[in-house]
């Protein structure tokens, strides 16, 4: 063991790092901060030493490093050799320095690392450490997680990630989100891949689902028997199992950057699992999506650029924001505001299809016009409860997922779709810049992130907690909680009072009444014709068109 040099003593949580050869030179993990980083290596046969790595490290002056060296050449050649003796080496640093979380390479050809599995399944281990277990390949693009605190380190296994993609008849815009789902970065992890086809699937399509390839984990294909059309496709394709149980909302004409599962996952960790997360409750989601439109303004789209309104303040230009807007166009959602909005949307639409009593308008949104739009009733619980959006602003509107405007179901087909297309189409993150393209090289803690409204004005966070609240008095009998902690339950908001709902039961009644009497007056006159005189034809008119008017003193 080398052993570390001017370190106070101050108790640390313990990280155990295991690479083969040089690659924990490549992902900057030995720079975590509050925590003793223990390294082991395999020594210089297979490409890198302790003493090599210890002078590296010297190099960035972090005293919180310890390094191993198990120099697994210089016992054997053999197979049985190595991994005895990687085996019985790792259950010994196991037991000494207890630590918290262990990350290692996935390269089980490679028997050093079979032998920290045989070490991890001794059966003195009690299961309390956590396993980061991260391909080879993918290690130099995991950067980000040096940045994330020990609690969110201990969570990584935790969160669960699945890919709901929705779909009809475009099979080519289809397989384009494939390959760009297939040539992401996952680090491991199993991500479920749904794929959600409406009853009006082509051949082409449906055949194309049943025949794609995803080595992600597993591959599921849905096919309705009833049209839903793309409100429901969208609604009903994620419901969560639990509270860690996330959805990436995928429509077929969107595509993909290969750091879109890092930004994800990198968020989803740092927010909602580090030591800060009590902060987060009203945040709803991950956009993948960096947009420069703002929609929601009543005299129609506007352009829309985050850094301008940064402009004069202290946040940097290219700072994440915190937005209102739910983003379609790629997006993580969150497990308990997702279950609450599906019970505010079932209530909503029950009403919106009876008595309509429930009156909720968006102060100045255009999303109050949209009458087959699920972001029409999102945007609603979302303006009522104050929910944010963790929205992506690298340079240039570089962006983890883009959208290719493909006629469907709100994009027709015109002369101007090119148009369209240029209004929101932005450019794919190709290189790893997902930490360089951020401010100081990381995301910044969440009390330090720009908050923008619905229509993309700067606020304080709290003001739009406050304007939900406004709302909430006007349109709900039951006032908003005292405690500014989310319910995660719409019940408040849809309180009605009960002579409001007579009333309109009692309207309702009223127009089914004249609406059955003007039927049977119809009826009437079309058995009456050639049987009646000209005086009872005319008085039957004149009684149904007193019934279409509204005279409620109308012979029965």
């Amino acid at each position: 063991m080398i052993q570390p040099t001017n370190c106070n003593d101050t108790p640390l949580n313990s990280l155990l790092f295991k690479f083969w050869g040089r690659s924990v030179s490549r992902t900057g993990l030995q720079q975590l901060e509050k925590a003793f980083v223990h390294i082991i290596t395999t020594g210089k046969k297979r490409g890198l030493s302790g003493k090599k790595l210890s002078k590296e490290n010297a190099q960035e002056s972090n005293c919180n490093v310890l390094i191993h060296d198990l120099e697994t050449l210089a016992i054997s050649s053999e197979r049985d050799g190595i991994l005895t003796k990687v085996s019985l080496g790792m259950v010994q640093i196991l037991d000494q320095i207890q630590p918290d979380i262990l990350i290692y390479v996935r390269e089980l050809e490679i028997d050093a690392i079979r032998g920290i599995k045989a070490a991890m399944m001794a059966p003195q281990r009690d299961g309390g450490v956590t396993e980061i277990v991260i391909p080879l390949k993918e290690v130099e693009y995991l950067m980000w997680l040096a940045d994330l605190p020990i609690e969110a380190l201990k969570h990584w296994n935790t969160p669960k990630i699945q890919l709901q993609v929705i779909t009809q008849d475009r099979p080519d815009s289809l397989a384009r989100l494939i390959r760009s789902l297939n040539s992401s970065y996952y680090f491991g992890d199993s991500t479920p891949l749904t794929i959600n086809m409406d009853r009006k699937a082509d051949p082409v399509t449906i055949e194309y689902c049943k025949t794609l390839r995803w080595n992600n984990g597993r591959k599921n294909v849905r096919h309705r028997i009833v049209q839903g059309g793309l409100m429901a496709a969208v609604v009903e394709s994620y419901y969560p199992v639990d509270d860690n149980d996330y959805a990436i909302l995928l429509e077929d004409d969107v595509e993909l950057s290969p750091f879109y599962y890092s930004w994800t996952k990198y968020s989803i960790l740092k927010y909602r699992y580090g030591t800060n997360r009590t902060l987060v409750g009203r945040m709803y989601g991950v956009s993948l999506y960096s947009t420069r439109v703002s929609e929601l303004h009543l005299t129609g789209r506007q352009p829309f650029n985050p850094s301008s309104s940064f402009e004069g303040t202290n946040y940097p230009s290219y700072s994440p924001y915190l937005g209102q807007v739910p983003c379609s166009w790629g997006a993580a959602f969150f497990p308990e505001v997702w279950r609450e909005f599906h019970r505010y949307f079932i209530a909503r639409l029950e009403d919106w299809n009876g008595l309509r009593v429930q009156n909720i308008t968006v102060p100045e949104s255009r999303s109050n016009k949209w009458s087959n739009s699920w972001k029409r009733f999102f945007i609603e619980l979302v303006y009522l409860r104050g929910y944010v959006m963790l929205y992506p602003n690298y340079e240039k509107f570089q962006s983890l997922s883009t959208n290719h405007a493909e006629v469907g179901a709100h994009i027709h087909f015109s002369n101007k779709k090119s148009h369209v297309n240029d209004i929101f189409h932005v450019p794919l993150m190709k290189k790893n810049d997902l930490l360089r393209g951020l401010p100081g090289g990381k995301l910044p803690e969440y009390s330090d992130l720009p908050t923008m409204d619905l229509l993309g004005n700067l606020v304080p966070g709290g003001e739009l907690v406050q304007r939900g609240r406004s709302l909430h008095h006007e349109i709900s009998q039951c006032p908003p909680g005292e405690y500014d902690e989310p319910i995660y339950d719409p019940q408040d908001l849809l309180c009605i009072d009960e002579e409001a709902r007579q009333a309109a039961m009692n309207s309702r009644l009223r127009k089914e009444v004249k609406k059955s009497r003007l039927t049977a007056a119809v009826q009437l006159l079309v058995k009456s014709r050639g049987n009646v005189t000209d005086d009872q034809l005319l008085e039957l008119l004149n009684n149904t068109l007193r019934i279409y008017h509204g005279d409620e003193n109308l012979p029965r």
